[in-house]
Order: C-alpha cells, then sequence, then structure tokens
C-alpha cells in the first residue's frame, strides 16, 4: 500500500459552471413556501443572516444540497442564508466551525456523517463527534457508496479490477484523510484481497471523475447521487456497491449481504463468509449515515424545533422534491430521531475497523 499526496486540485470551472446553471434552473421563481407557513418558533431567526457552512467547496455535492434548500429556507424562515464553504480537512474544518459556534440559530450547516465518525474514532477530539457535539435536525440524503471506474479506464466491472490486482497495486483518488471515501478504502481493499496505492488531494467528485478520464487513477468511491449524471452519460462506470442489498435500481453488485464480494473472497482473505458478511455489513452502515444537517450543541428548544420541523416541511414539499430530481440531486429525508438512530449504529461499527484505518492515515502522513 502506498500513497501520493497532490496539492488540493479543484473542482473544473466547467463542472462548476454546469451545476451552477443547472441549479439556477431547478427553481421556480414564486415559491409557495413563505414565512406565513413558518413552523412555530422560528420569530427569533426572522430578518436574521444565518450562515451554512459546507464542508466542501463550491461544485461539490454538498454544496449543490446547500444551495437547493437556500431559496426554500431563506422563503420560509424569512432569512438570508449565507453560504460558507469552508473544504478543508475533509470536512473536520466545517464541522468544527459548526460546533464552536454560538448555538443560537444562526450557523447551520451539513457534516460528512460516515466522515466524522471514522474521522472521531481516531484523531478523538481532533474530530467532533456527529453523536454528541451537533443538535441533529436532520438526513438530506443517505451516502449511497459506490466503486467507479472511467470510461476508458478497461475495468468494466469488478471482476476486471480483481484480475487487474493480481498483478498491481490499485490506485485510487481520494479526498484527504477525512473523508468518508479515505475510510472506506482501506476496508474495501480488506475485505477485496487486494493491494491498493491512495492518490490524495483531490477535492471533490467532479475533480476525481477527470482523474479517472484522464488516468491519473483506476477507480473512485463516491455517493452515487452526486455522480448519477456521469453514471448515465458513461462517463463512470458503478463497478461495487458497498451496500449489504440493491438500492440504487441499477445493476450494480453488492459488497455486503449473503451472496456479496465480500462473502465469496472470504476465503482468500482468511475469514468466513459470515465474518467478510458482518463487516461488510457494518461498513455499509457507517457509510449511509449521510449527509446531516446540524446546529451547535445545545441549541434552544424553540429554535431546534422551529428549525428541524421547517427541514422537514421543505424536504417533504413537492416543490423540493421536483427540483431536487430536475438538478439530479436524491432526497433521502430523515428526522432526528431517525438519524441520530443511524448514527449510534455507524459509531458501533467504527471500532473494528481502527488498525486499518489507522495504517492508512499514518500512510498519508509519511
Amino acid at each position: 500500500m502506498g500513497i501520493l499526496n497532490l496539492n488540493p486540485i479543484p473542482d473544473p470551472c466547467y463542472f462548476c459552471l454546469r451545476l451552477t446553471l443547472a441549479l439556477l434552473l431547478t427553481i421556480d421563481p414564486v415559491l409557495s413556501l413563505a414565512a406565513s407557513d413558518a413552523p412555530a418558533g422560528c420569530a427569533p431567526l426572522a430578518g436574521k443572516t444565518i450562515r451554512w457552512i459546507v464542508p466542501t467547496q463550491p461544485g461539490g455535492g454538498y454544496d449543490a444540497y446547500s444551495r437547493l434548500l437556500q431559496p426554500f429556507l431563506e422563503r420560509l424562515l424569512d432569512a438570508r442564508l449565507f453560504i460558507d464553504n469552508q473544504p478543508d480537512a475533509g470536512g473536520i474544518v466545517a464541522a468544527v466551525a459548526i460546533r464552536d459556534a454560538i448555538a443560537d440559530g444562526t450557523t447551520l450547516g451539513l457534516i460528512n456523517a460516515s466522515g466524522l465518525l471514522a474521522a472521531h474514532a481516531i484523531e478523538g477530539q481532533l474530530a467532533p463527534d456527529p453523536t454528541t457535539d451537533f443538535t441533529l435536525l436532520g438526513q438530506v440524503v443517505s451516502n449511497h457508496m459506490v466503486v467507479f471506474s472511467g470510461r476508458d479506464s478497461g475495468l468494466k466491472d469488478i471482476h476486471d479490477l480483481l484480475r487487474v490486482a493480481q498483478s498491481r497495486p490499485i490506485v485510487v483518488g481520494v479526498r484527504d484523510a477525512g473523508s468518508s471515501s479515505f475510510f472506506a478504502v482501506p476496508v474495501v481493499a480488506d475485505l477485496l484481497g487486494i493491494d491498493y496505492a491512495l492518490v490524495s488531494g483531490y477535492v471533490g467528485s467532479s475533480a476525481r471523475t477527470l482523474a479517472l478520464m484522464r488516468g491519473e487513477i483506476d477507480i473512485m468511491l463516491a455517493s452515487l447521487d452526486t455522480v448519477i449524471g456521469q453514471v448515465q452519460s458513461g462517463e463512470l462506470i458503478p463497478l461495487l456497491q458497498l451496500t449489504a442489498s440493491a438500492q440504487s435500481g441499477l445493476d450494480i453488485p453488492q459488497l455486503g449481504g449473503p451472496e456479496g464480494f465480500a462473502s465469496q473472497r472470504a476465503v482468500a482473505t482468511g475469514r468466513t463468509p459470515a465474518q467478510a458478511e458482518q463487516w461488510a455489513n457494518d461498513l455499509a452502515t457507517i457509510m449511509s449515515a449521510g449527509r446531516l444537517v446540524v446546529a451547535p450543541a445545545q441549541l434552544p428548544h424553540q429554535i431546534a424545533t422551529c428549525l428541524e420541523n421547517s427541514l422537514r416541511q421543505i424536504l417533504q414539499s413537492d416543490e423540493l422534491v421536483a427540483a431536487a430530481q430536475r438538478a439530479q440531486l436524491g432526497i433521502d429525508y430523515q428526522d432526528s430521531a431517525a438519524a441520530y438512530q443511524g448514527l449510534l449504529a455507524g459509531s458501533r461499527g467504527v471500532e473494528q475497523f481502527h488498525d486499518l484505518i489507522q495504517a492508512a492515515i499514518e500512510q498519508a502522513r509519511e
């Protein structure tokens, strides 16, 4: 296993422009949701500027969801939403900024729950604990993580990948040591019994997509909803989904489940099929923790209730769902209670992967 560290590579302007134009076309000029429809308890936020912190730079998937929500939240809360992109350290910097802000409802944002679960398990207090350090307001979408190759890579399916891995390490493009894709790589590689080399510094899925197209890397891991357009256009080829059951409607082999590739490769990796299946299923639970809307901990109950109910109202509205579909963004809303149960399940599973993740981080620091 090796790693090559690059300077952070921004999302190309082409992708940023395409995303911006797409989002401009998603929102109707007149929204039916208005301040008069706001849930009880929202009055303290009226007229305020709310800082919405995003753990990626403009043009990424988290940024796309944030800008999708922005006009709906502004209209419903009668407030201004200022989007603050803080992409450093795989989302940890953004999460710390939310955690440490004043708990008055004027600082909100998205976190990468699965990445933070793994980062906190390894780094301790250097990374916020998503189960205790925030007021959880709801889940926008679950992370449906998939392994992708590029159109011209020669890797047309998971069997091609395994064949190439017999002769050399598989080169994987990742963001950095705080991202969920980074933490998934050593576990997936271990379950498949393959060696890998990490190339870090690709900030955003579109940067990794271009790296695949240029032949710089063999594969990348990304949430399916953020790259569905590239999948449909044929730029990306899905090889393996990190789930225990099919969830995408696409014919993508699964890592988990009784017939998944982890179980099929169990003998080669020194496990029983049941052990391999459990590991794969635990990884899927962690990865699916999702993109969560959070505020600082100890948010006053009145404001927390207002914000959670507002988020529910928006994410379940026909307007938002239609806008998301036009932008090719999936919505998988869960309220705070359900999202919290997912976090707890993920946190229980992360410890068993500690050594694999720690080894990858140590390689990244060399």
